[in-house]
């Protein structure tokens, strides 16, 4: 592939090159979408950087991402951690950019946002992980494959229910037979809520503030790119499910429920009416990133999807990696902290 000029383009003209271009776009995904890169970057406080790619004049190639600051050092992550986003990397016009083309402009990349950004620390994934023996960016990389639960949605809902584990289907009939209706969920209230309490049941608290979940709730829906929905039981909402999507792809991105009706299996009944949904839809794909927590994992495979493999490519300097490691354990033990202290 011809070796792409980088240079910084701005917010309003990604988006414009993005809407103009979207259905010829390689390596698209709703995550790229500029009204989901918006509302996650203002909810969780971060800024928004855009390389672009150009050939000649041309615009063929962006990846766009995510700036912020931790400490003394400046972040860029296309996306960084946080901010929900399974993944982004290029999105592109004519050619995929894959492989060694990809580990190429990844390089590039972190050393644009190090001159431009002044960034000592470049994180970048993409949907799918480049082979074991693609080539490594260099000393001062690390290489990361994360897991994604991928289920294809072409067989059809028939097809998908009589394919789900038998515990699966046992419990999405159990939460109907009990009288559990998924609704409309409107309220990011009511929602974050739902969600603290389940976090503080496993000693912690949610990563993302309040206001990342009313930007996705308030905004997304109007650009038909969320599916936000409620568990109802007796007139009560008791569990929570947010699914992201465009016209391809839905993406799980959280979900919580209430402790005191845990025998309810509503997670269940919330997942299979998402598919359902995206199946009539006409979309493609249902993913949802593995947790490495074994009892949801456990969940998610009820469904019987197929556990692919994400590529993610770090790079920062040896002082950054200490100073991460360092504030990890710093964030963990705070995140505890406070999951003890009483709900207002």
């Amino acid at each position: 592939m011809t070796e792409l000029l980088l240079r910084e383009i701005d917010g309003a003209r990604y988006a414009a090159w993005f809407e103009a271009n979207r259905p010829a776009l390689l390596g698209r995904g709703p995550f790229h979408d500029p009204a989901w890169l918006e509302n996650a970057a203002r909810g969780i406080g971060f800024d928004l950087g855009f390389i672009g790619g150009f050939e000649g004049e041309d615009l063929t190639a962006v990846v766009p991402g995510f700036l912020a600051r931790r400490g003394p050092f400046r972040l860029f992550g296309s996306p960084l951690r946080g901010t929900m986003t399974s993944y982004l990397g290029p999105v592109s016009l004519g050619r995929r950019i894959h492989g060694e083309g990809w580990t190429d402009l990844a390089r590039g990349c972190a050393d644009f946002a190090r001159r431009t950004w002044r960034a000592r620390y470049a994180r970048f994934t993409v949907r799918e992980a480049p082979g074991e023996g693609a080539p490594q960016p260099g000393s001062d990389w690390h290489v990361e494959r994360p897991g994604s639960y991928r289920l294809d949605l072409s067989p059809g809902e028939d097809a998908l229910f009589s394919g789900l584990r038998s515990s699966c289907r046992r419990n999405v009939r159990k939460a109907t037979r009990e009288g559990v209706e998924i609704v409309p969920l409107e309220d990011p209230e009511l929602f974050y809520r739902i969600l603290q309490d389940t976090f503080r049941r496993h000693g912690s608290t949610s990563w993302q503030p309040r206001s990342f979940f009313e930007a996705l709730m308030r905004e997304l829906p109007k650009r038909g790119l969320l599916w936000s929905w409620g568990a109802r039981y007796e007139d009560q909402i008791i569990a929570t499910g947010l699914f992201f999507h465009d016209d391809r792809e839905m993406h799980y991105i959280a979900g919580a429920s209430l402790a005191r009706y845990g025998s309810l299996p509503t997670s269940y009944l919330l997942h299979w009416h998402a598919i359902t949904v995206a199946v009539r839809e006409g979309l493609q794909v249902y993913n949802s990133d593995s947790s490495e927590v074994p009892s949801i994992d456990r969940f998610k495979e009820t469904f019987n999807p197929v556990l692919e493999r994400r590529g993610t490519l770090i790079w920062a300097p040896s002082s950054v990696w200490t100073a991460q490691r360092l504030y990890r354990t710093w964030n963990d033990g705070a995140r505890r902290l406070k999951s003890r202290i009483p709900a207002a």
